[in-house]
């Protein structure tokens, strides 16, 4: 007969909740998802501002560190006051640089797309002239059209458009506002980073045992390098291949060269399915005033594509995702689906460093079963 120690006394109350909470989440699973849907929903903000600090410290750590040393100074707090500034100068200076040069050859872009749309029409009229002469039925058929019920039916849509338009604009306000939450908690975490540190490591030794607190800390310190690693890579890898881009266009004095090469390294952030927007965005901007430049920018993207998927991105990213792209795919479209652009990038840092802990996992237990 077993002895009821507390050791296993503790271990059967253990199993008996967790039992019990699985045995609620099965007959309960839609209240369940609903439960989660709103702690994601409430934590949000906080999300957002651990997202936003993670990007801003990887240009502010190396300010603290390779210019003012900081671990070597005694006024700490100024140079992380100074440090921060810093970055964030840099950061929305390089955003303002980039829609410095954009917004003028975007206007310039729609100013000449607006020019080109009657041309657009004459080439669209004189296909459906030729149809009619080709094919003298289609007239008929098109003289049958109840042009006034599809009209009336269009203006009992309305309301419901206006609904849609209204739930979008909510939810860009709302969105705003969470982001704007957000940065200003990642401003308080960057500014006192070390004791927060300290605080969350006192916290997991005052609940858990030290192999628990010893891990979770362990994941806290990869989750850092690989997201530094990862961003600081992407970030450089992007805009060498947009830079690029930008060349080659320039080069063929294809149209809107600029607006695309900036396209593409900031389209090119989001790994698999960035890039696919500027070539849309491109075919579009392009196909307007040269039809035939359209297929000279799709071979060149796609060569780009294949310059970077197998020289520039494995040589400048390199092992830091160390993720199989079937589930880089997935965890782009679940990040993005849940957190939109900011969730797109974080998405595939966060599952490498799932993907490391569970092969680490396997790995530990098929040893473990060689050993008995």
């Amino acid at each position: 007969m077993m002895n009821l120690n507390k050791k296993n006394i503790k271990q059967i109350m253990f199993l008996i909740s967790f039992s019990a909470i699985m045995l609620w989440v099965v007959f309960n699973y839609h209240l369940f998802i609903q439960l989660i849907g709103f702690i994601i929903k409430l934590l949000m903000p906080l999300i957002v501002g651990i997202a936003i600090a993670f990007i801003i410290n990887v240009p502010m750590k190396q300010i603290e560190r390779k210019i003012f040393k900081i671990a070597k100074r005694k006024h700490k707090k100024l140079i992380r006051v100074i440090s921060l500034v810093i970055s964030l100068v840099l950061i929305f200076g390089i955003i303002g640089l980039i829609m410095f040069l954009v917004i003028p050859e975007f206007i310039e872009a729609i100013v000449n797309i607006s020019k080109n749309i009657p041309k657009s029409y004459d080439f669209i009229n004189n296909i459906i002239n030729k149809i009619n002469i080709a094919y003298p039925d289609v007239k008929e058929y098109l003289k049958g059209i109840d042009i006034k019920k599809i009209v009336d039916s269009s203006i009992n849509q309305a309301g419901s458009i206006v609904s849609m338009v209204a739930t979008f604009l909510g939810a860009m306000i709302s969105r705003i506002i969470i982001f704007f939450i957000g940065f200003i908690i990642s401003i308080y975490i960057l500014l006192d980073k070390e004791n927060l540190a300290r605080q969350t490591k006192k916290l997991l030794s005052a609940f858990f045992n030290e192999e628990i607190t010893n891990n979770t800390i362990g994941i806290i310190k990869l989750a850092n390098t690989t997201f530094t690693n990862f961003l600081t890579g992407q970030c450089l890898d992007a805009s060498l291949i947009g830079f690029i881009l930008f060349i080659i266009l320039s080069i063929i004095k294809l149209p809107y060269a600029l607006i695309l090469g900036v396209l593409f390294a900031i389209t090119a952030l989001i790994p698999y399915v960035g890039a696919f927007i500027t070539l849309l965005v491109g075919c579009v901007l392009i196909g307007v005033t040269n039809p035939i430049g359209v297929i000279w920018y799709v071979i060149i993207f796609f060569a780009l594509q294949q310059f970077d998927d197998n020289f520039t991105y494995p040589r400048i990213v390199g092992g830091s995702v160390g993720l199989p792209a079937l589930w880089a795919l997935i965890a782009v479209l679940i990040g993005g689906s849940i957190f939109g652009f900011i969730g797109m990038i974080i998405s595939i840092p966060i599952a490498s460093i799932l993907y490391s802990l569970l092969k680490e996992y396997v790995n530990d237990r098929l040893k473990r079963k060689r050993i008995k």
